[in-house]
């Protein structure tokens, strides 16, 4: 058995693991370069005889040279992706144990937690992560992710030879395995929702580690578990909801390295900037962006400004112009590794190249646990008169999708109802072979709650976004992003108690007898209720209008046979249909961009 601890780079470019169960020096040195943006601090690797990992390092706790990784103990070897939000409590009670430590990091608390309680540890972990585990003796492999899925982790499994490959990102295992198909299937969800909810990627035989998922591998048998689940309150205090975000939220703020908070003008990103001042003083930097000629997106920009001066703390400005969508939509598409059908991306990339910082932390989350959007209070609505037992048993259907929704009994519909389906008008036109995905098909695309209570209420609905939107859109979209800078994106709104305490809080109480959205934060922070601005449009831009003018000609460019003929799979003359319809009568824009990135995707995979 070699360790090869002494193959280091300083000079690669966010935490990155790769790893296989066989032994290929030459191999895992490639696949660690591909991931080597997400770690430019350190790049270890651990070979033997029938497993081989490498591991990129972004150092954020104890950066010392005594916890890179792979952390090897004893019988273990350990590499991990991410922040444990409660090591130091797991810490205090392994010392307690007999258990003595040799760094401050939360990885060498993985390892010993695994050391005492097995795989049961995972359950133990609060953060953001991804990891594998090798158990030297038993020839045995774990891999799971955070039940939220921040982090990301994928594998692929030769069941002709029994190989299994994992790393950080997709491209590493298409290199491995040296061949890549299409999935349909992706395809078929990206034009139902904008992103992939299914398991598979869009390459054939690539996987997603799922949220809370294990896999367990031995001998060349693989075996998947749904291992973390969310554990939700059956009764909350919403007056202790202070309390409860001071104290995950502090835990989220630890850090060994600068950090910087990406502030606009709403409640989300502010309630984080008030429990920064808290925690840090004025030892951090605002980030905000605004739109180059539009004072209306720009509106969030002002607000951020005007509060970080207000409290002394430094503020970086970052512009984003239209010239920014048509330069980096392949760079962004290449990043993401997948078609990233949501606008924002552009902006989380612009933003990400200007952060000199290890640590961002971002509002994400916040609207989607504690109601930030219409559509939410929209559902209430419907639930609270379903109660009233006026609409139930009529069974009738309408032209009018609102009406309808009264009569909708299973929460999988009532999501479908509200979700991205609803956004794109032509999509039937411009996707080739298009069908919807149905309630009678949604359980392939759904994890936490394809077993999960399916009453048509608010929070179910919000449970099944958890499931889908959040980790398949807003997550990975992240962490890819800011990740390729080296820079790590905490979400303190969907830390995993805030999530398990005060997701399935009654609907009433999301709402309160006002129908104000976010009751639960805006009533227990007034003050900073009076300091945002009241109808946040954080990342969302002019793309509108700059898609009928400025960047028409882009839109033009891309989806025409010219730049790559993709007929299997979208109609291009439809496409170009679009684009005209929408510089004349406004319709379908972020439908085009969804076909933008997705053509990007296919010409540069020759698809």
């Amino acid at each position: 058995m070699v360790v090869h601890q002494e193959l280091f780079f300083k000079n690669y470019f966010m935490c990155g693991i790769n790893g296989f169960n066989f032994n290929d020096p030459e191999l895992i040195k490639k696949m660690s370069k591909i991931t080597s943006q997400r770690g430019p601090d350190f790049t270890g690797f651990f070979l033997s005889e029938n497993y081989s990992t490498a591991h990129n390092r972004l150092s954020i706790i104890d950066p010392e040279d005594r916890s890179n990784q792979p952390f090897i103990l004893e019988n273990f070897i350990l590499s991990f992706n991410g922040e444990i939000y409660n090591y130091l409590d797991l810490k205090k009670g392994l010392v307690e144990k007999g258990y003595k430590f040799k760094t401050k990091s939360d990885t060498e608390v993985i390892l010993k937690l695994f050391q005492q309680y097995g795989k049961e540890s995972f359950k133990m972990l609060s953060g953001i992560f991804a990891l594998s585990l090798f158990v030297k003796d038993q020839n045995k492999i774990y891999l799971i992710r955070d039940q939220v899925g921040v982090k990301p982790l994928y594998y692929s499994y030769d069941t002709s030879n029994k190989r299994l490959i994992y790393s950080s990102l997709i491209k590493p295992i298409i290199l491995a395995s040296d061949k890549k198909e299409l999935n349909i299937n992706a395809i078929k969800s990206y034009a139902n929702f904008n992103r992939n909810d299914f398991r598979e990627t869009f390459f054939k035989n690539i996987f997603k580690v799922l949220p809370g998922e294990l896999i367990e591998f031995q001998n060349g048998d693989l075996k998947k578990t749904k291992f973390i689940n969310f554990n939700f309150y059956k009764n909350v205090s919403s007056h202790e909801i202070n309390k409860d975000i001071s104290e995950n939220f502090s835990k989220q703020f630890l850090s060994d390295v600068p950090v910087a908070l990406s502030l606009s003008g709403g409640f989300d990103s502010n309630l984080i900037f008030h429990e920064l001042l808290k925690n840090k003083g004025t030892n951090f930097v605002n980030y905000s962006v605004y739109f180059k000629d539009s004072a209306k997106f720009s509106e969030d920009f002002k607000i951020a400004k005007n509060v970080s001066k207000s409290y002394g703390v430094k503020f970086n400005a970052i512009e984003v112009s239209s010239n920014n969508f048509y330069e980096n939509a392949e760079k962004v598409v290449d990043i993401a590794e997948e078609p990233i059908g949501n606008t924002n991306s552009i902006s989380n990339y612009i933003l990400s190249k200007n952060i000199s910082e290890k640590v961002v932390f971002t509002g994400d989350g916040g609207d989607e646990i504690f109601t930030g959007y219409n559509k939410y209070k929209s559902i209430f609505i419907i639930s609270q008169l379903r109660k009233l037992n006026l609409f139930k048993n009529f069974g009738l259907k309408f032209k009018n999708k609102n009406l309808n929704r009264l009569f909708i009994d299973n929460s999988k519909e009532l999501f479908l109802s509200f979700s991205e389906q609803n956004l794109f008008k032509s999509v039937n036109k411009v996707y080739r072979n298009f069908e919807y995905i149905k309630t009678n098909n949604i359980n392939e695309i759904l994890n936490h709650t394809k077993e999960n209570d399916y009453s048509p209420n608010l929070s179910n609905v919000m449970f099944h976004d958890l499931d889908t939107w959040i980790p398949n859109d807003i997550l990975l979209r992240n962490d890819k992003i800011y990740a390729n800078e080296g820079i790590e994106a905490r979400v303190p709104f969907l830390d995993r108690n805030i999530i398990e305490k005060y997701l399935m809080i009654s609907d009433f109480s999301k709402f309160g007898i006002l129908l104000k959205s976010k009751n639960l934060l805006t009533t227990n922070y007034k003050e900073i209720s009076k300091r945002i601005v009241k109808k946040k449009l954080g990342f969302n831009s002019p793309f509108s209008r700059w898609l009928r003018n400025e960047i028409f000609e882009f839109a033009e460019l891309i989806l025409n046979k010219d730049y790559y003929d993709s007929s299997n799979y979208i109609d291009l003359i439809e496409c170009g249909k679009l684009i005209k319809k929408h510089r004349d009568t406004f319709y379908d824009p972020y439908l085009i961009w969804n076909l933008i990135s997705l053509q990007i995707f296919l010409r540069k995979n020759k698809f």
